[in-house]
């Protein structure tokens, strides 16, 4: 299990990263001939790139990801005052510098598309495209942050029930109401690390107020940008308009960037889980004349599959209600 470790103005954190090439699930190393694509992960899943990771088209590249700060395996010596967009850029740096990553094709989801566009902004010439999934790089919506606060409220709460519920809104957040069985062993695996590894004040850091306290990027920053950007919208999110979406394309449009813009029909705001099979083929990946390997795995293929993931289970709307446990002996479903 790759580590590195960088210090930076927030302190000295150890970030897991995973680097996978045709040839391998889990490489020390990219394969310097071919692209890098480099992944930024949502609020709570550092797995849910798995699709991704072992879709063969995509797995003709260097695929690089690592868990941000207080998800995963990563770890921290400090817990700073504040910890946003400006302060992850600088951690995502740091980590680009230490793995001597080329300039990469960045892809994002959810609050990981906040960092990606301020690194965007600050070294341009890192960033040779973006294509960025449910964007969260507009100021926050005031119902939005409400709701957030609620989230806050209950998981920090230290009453199980509270947690649990807190717990079954997220996953709505992530997946409207519709649970693939890889979604929720996703669910299942991401949960239990947050429940273990954030404490209040870390919860509040990351969870709340990296969110809450989001800036908008100024047209002046986001001209810096120098690649193409593409932006995709989930249809079925509960929690942004498409009209979100259209208000970035127009902000980087107006500021000279070539941007377009896709929705997809009934996808969830975390729609790179069930969504993510033609994402290569939307802009989500180079063109480059290879053979993709015959078989590929995810790196996260067997904690999937420890959480109940089976790949040959069907998923059906009617299927059976997921549930959300806190901590073990507390059960809430959806049904």
């Amino acid at each position: 299990m790759p580590f590195a470790t960088v210090s930076t103005s927030t302190g000295q954190t150890s970030f897991h990263y995973t680097i996978s090439t045709p040839s391998s699930a889990s490489a020390e190393s990219i394969e310097p001939e071919l692209p890098v694509l480099l992944f930024f992960h949502a609020l709570g899943y550092h797995n849910i790139f798995h699709s991704q990771f072992c879709n063969r088209t995509l797995r003709k590249f260097n695929l690089v990801t690592f868990d941000l700060r207080w998800h995963g395996d990563t770890t921290s010596d400090t817990l700073p005052p504040k910890y946003g967009q400006e302060e992850a850029a600088e951690d995502a740096i740091a980590m680009i510098d230490t793995l001597r990553l080329p300039a990469c094709h960045f892809v994002a989801v959810d609050m990981g598309s906040t960092i990606a566009l301020q690194v965007a902004v600050q070294k341009p010439e890192q960033v040779l495209s973006l294509f960025i999934i449910s964007h969260t790089c507009l100021e926050e919506l005031p119902d939005i942050v409400e709701g957030r606060v609620e989230l806050l409220q209950a998981w920090t709460s230290g009453l199980p029930e509270a947690q649990a519920e807190a717990g079954l809104a997220f996953t709505q957040y992530a997946f409207s109401n519709d649970m693939s069985p890889l979604a929720q062993a996703l669910q299942k695996s991401c949960l239990a690390i947050c429940a273990r590894k954030w404490s209040p004040e870390e919860c509040r850091l990351i969870a709340f107020e990296f969110l809450r306290t989001r800036k908008p990027q100024s047209l002046e920053s986001l001209s810096r940008i120098s690649c193409p950007v593409k932006l995709i919208h989930g249809g079925g999110s509960i929690i942004y308009a498409p009209s979100y979406s259209d208000k970035l394309m127009q902000d980087l449009q107006k500021a000279g960037v070539n941007t377009t813009m896709e929705i997809i029909p009934y996808a969830p705001h975390y729609l790179c889980v069930d969504f993510g099979k033609d994402l290569p083929k939307k802009g989500g990946a180079p063109v480059v004349p290879s053979t993709p390997p015959e078989i590929v795995v995810s790196p996260w293929d067997r904690m999937l599959r420890d959480y109940g993931w089976d790949p040959l289970r069907r998923h059906e709307l009617d299927d059976d209600d997921f549930v959300v446990s806190y901590p073990y002996d507390i059960e809430i479903s959806t049904g």
